[in-house]
């Protein structure tokens, strides 16, 4: 089949076919098919009928102004020399179509190399020396240097002729030991016999093959000697002209770099497949070559790699995944083929294939994958920001400007972090705009460039972030229940040139105009104020009476809540008792009593608060909902550098999973407290109130996080 497909170009190649249907003078007779070639030396052409019979079949031949004629039903061919030009026309029935015949030819073709001359009948004898034509085949095509198309247009064609039975050609194959030669694309007049030689310090006849239904035939090149092709009539015959192609494939020029391609990978980078080069990845063990071959292919974390994959000759393949840190598995072992697909894991940055043959073997991997990654990276995102040893070689970095960033989250796979590049020498301003609605946050994290901690973030407003390496950190809302995906734009604000103008404070000169409105405002106010200070009074001690009742319960309640499990028993009840309590309690007064929180978070729609008594491992939080009903609540508790939070109790009881607490529904003006024990050992604490508010998913971030081991 492949053999025919190489006839079948070659032609295409060398002659010009057109349809015709103009009539000849005879009746019924017309021109089927027409063409020409200019380039001088052998020449074949062979038309046979695919019917049963194709009637008025004759070729017409025009060589250097000297016609030809041959007819018959079934087949007509011709073969000879020419120097300048040859002509040939396919006339038939007008019933005939292209359709009904098969064509074969033999042609010189543009960068090919024609015999010129009678070549030896024989492989010279060792010792014997003279300027015989030698042919350099050398290719460029292994790996992925080349495209389909050209690997299967690469080597160089040989066209030649045998002038009668006894007449042999001999064919000098240039090379060196560990090369690998490849013939195919055989096409003759006659049947040929193709005697493979090599010559050093002897001669020895290393096969023979025969031009009857051969494809390619792959050989090393001999060690210290000379590589011979033969060409022999295999029956009587004769003029036949002739052609073939040879290819050569250097052993020392294979690696991506020049060189042997080592077994296991040696270089520091991987190879790219899906490039504008080629996916394809092409070579050759020769018998030598104990060690193998192997190739590394890039790809990303947690996705579907598709292989496919053709070898000559028996093969011992093991497959290696390669990971962050120069970590690399071994997945599969001694396989004879490649597996239909690979699932790479968490952290991976490319496959290796590792490949062995005790014989000469050609081999072709495929390589592909079908799913898009996290933004600009080959696969799934990082879930955590990079340590102390910086973000990793083989990520690529998102740039703010246009063009959107996509990607995905999903069950186990709640955060991805983006490393961002900030490339203006006094910062940039920036900040994210979401480009579909989804269930996720967004923060902008501004980086120390030698530590990697975290300096500065917000939640995707305007931040100005100096020059270097920074994150984007997408979450999702708890819970996840299926994939999500996601959509964002880096907006471009400029670059935050600060402002070096001088400045005078001139607010002295209305100093005494300030005064006077300032009087003239509050003048009206103090009318009122002196018209009913007796209602005020009153209300005033009455109002104090009340205040110092709720504060002293107030008090009462702090001490019960904040005392250490490990100093006093309180059973859960109490617990409960006094944060039902606490709920009922004016929120103004619980703020005014227990002191400004620790961490404090207000909307349209809810108000957070945290506050974490001295000496112990667990936070009170309080929550007042405003005008709508919170369905679907949730407390999440998480760490910005990573460290999981572990929630080892809450009063008063609730379902937890991880770092979240499942509220259920929170009623309109309503207020809800709990105490929430911390375990593990996170440096501080986010804290992320989510739920669904008229069916829409919303959640509530407070900016700050809640310094928690600060001594650690």
């Amino acid at each position: 089949m492949r053999a025919a497909r190489a006839i079948a170009i070659s032609v295409i190649l060398l002659l010009t076919l057109m349809p015709h249907t103009i009539s000849s003078e005879n009746d019924g007779v017309v021109t089927i098919l027409e063409g020409q070639s200019e380039d001088s030396g052998p020449f074949w052409i062979l038309f046979t009928c695919k019917i049963e019979s194709c009637p008025g079949m004759e070729l017409l031949i025009i060589a250097d102004g000297e016609s030809f004629h041959s007819s018959d039903t079934h087949h007509v061919e011709w073969s000879g020399m020419f120097n300048e030009t040859v002509e040939w026309e396919l006339r038939g029935s007008d019933s005939l179509g292209p359709e009904d015949f098969v064509l074969k030819s033999v042609s010189s073709t543009d960068g090919g190399i024609v015999e010129e001359g009678d070549l030896p009948d024989i492989v010279p004898s060792p010792g014997q020396n003279s300027e015989w034509i030698s042919i350099e085949a050398s290719s460029e095509c292994q790996l992925n240097r080349c495209d389909e198309q050209d690997w299967e247009a690469d080597g160089v064609s040989f066209t030649g002729s045998l002038q009668s039975s006894s007449d042999d050609d001999a064919i000098l194959v240039s090379g060196k030991f560990g090369d690998v030669v490849k013939i195919s694309g055989i096409t003759s007049k006659d049947a040929i016999d193709i005697e493979l030689w090599s010559r050093g310090e002897t001669k020895t006849l290393i096969k023979s093959i025969s031009s009857v239904g051969f494809d390619n035939e792959l050989l090393d090149y001999p060690g210290e000697s000379e590589l011979w092709i033969r060409v022999v009539h295999s029956s009587e015959g004769s003029f036949s002209p002739y052609e073939l192609k040879i290819v050569r494939y250097e052993g020392d020029k294979e690696g991506p770099e020049g060189g042997e391609l080592q077994n296991p990978w040696e270089y520091s980078y991987p190879l790219f497949s899906n490039s504008s080069i080629e996916s394809v990845f092409r070579g050759h063990i020769s018998t030598s070559d104990l060690e193998g071959d192997s190739i590394l292919v890039s790809a990303g974390s947690k996705i579907m790699v598709n292989t496919i994959c053709e070898f000559s000759g028996e093969i011992s393949l093991d497959v290696v995944i390669h990971k962050l840190g120069n970590e690399r598995d071994v997945i599969l072992e001694d396989l004879d083929a490649c597996p239909e697909y690979i699932q790479t894991p968490k952290s991976t940055t490319g496959v290796e294939f590792r490949m062995k043959s005790e014989g000469l073997t050609g081999w072709s991997i495929d390589v592909t994958s079908h799913m898009t990654g996290d933004g600009i990276l080959e696969g799934d995102a990082p879930d955590f920001l990079w340590s102390e040893t910086g973000p990793s070689e083989f990520w690529t970095y998102i740039k703010p400007g246009p063009g959107s960033i996509s990607g995905s989250l999903g069950i186990g796979d709640s955060v991805d972090i983006h490393p961002l590049e900030i490339t203006d020498e006094n910062g940039s301003l920036i900040f994210i705009r979401p480009e579909m609605d989804s269930p996720v946050t967004y923060q902008i994290q501004e980086l120390n460039p030698d530590s990697w901690q975290i300096l500065n973030y917000t939640n995707g407003s305007i931040i100005s972030i100096p020059k270097g390496n920074h994150a984007i950190r997408v979450e999702g809302l708890s819970p996840i229940l299926g994939e999500v995906d996601y959509e964002f734009t880096i907006l471009y604000l400029g670059e935050n040139i600060p402002d070096e103008g001088e400045y005078r404070d001139l607010s002295h000169l209305f100093t005494n105009f300030y005064i006077l409105i300032g009087f003239l405002m509050i003048l009206p106010l103090l009318v009122v104020l002196w018209w009913n200070r007796s209602t005020i009074l009153q209300r005033h001690w009455i109002a104090r009476d009340n205040k110092k009742h709720d504060l002293e319960r107030l008090k009462m309640l702090r001490r019960r809540l904040s005392e250490s499990i490990e100093d006093v028993l309180i059973s859960p009840r109490e617990i409960e008792n006094a944060l039902g309590k606490l709920g009922e309690s004016p929120w103004d007064g619980i703020l005014e009593e227990w002191g400004n929180p620790d961490l404090r978070h207000m909307t349209d729609q809810i108000e957070v608060c945290a506050w974490r008594p001295v000496g112990v491992n667990f936070l009170i939080i309080g929550i007042r909902t405003f005008e709508k009903m919170w369905e679907l609540t949730a407390i999440n508790l998480n760490s910005p550098e990573g460290t999981s939070v572990e929630i080892r109790g809450v009063e008063p009881s609730y379902l937890c999973e991880g770092g979240d607490v499942f509220l259920d529904s929170l009623e309109p003006h309503s207020r809800k407290f709990l105490r929430v024990s911390i375990g593990g050992t996170p440096s501080s604490i986010e804290l992320e109130v989510s739920g669904l508010v008229d069916g829409e998913p919303l959640a509530a971030v407070p900016r700050e996080a809640l310094l928690w081991n600060e001594e650690e």
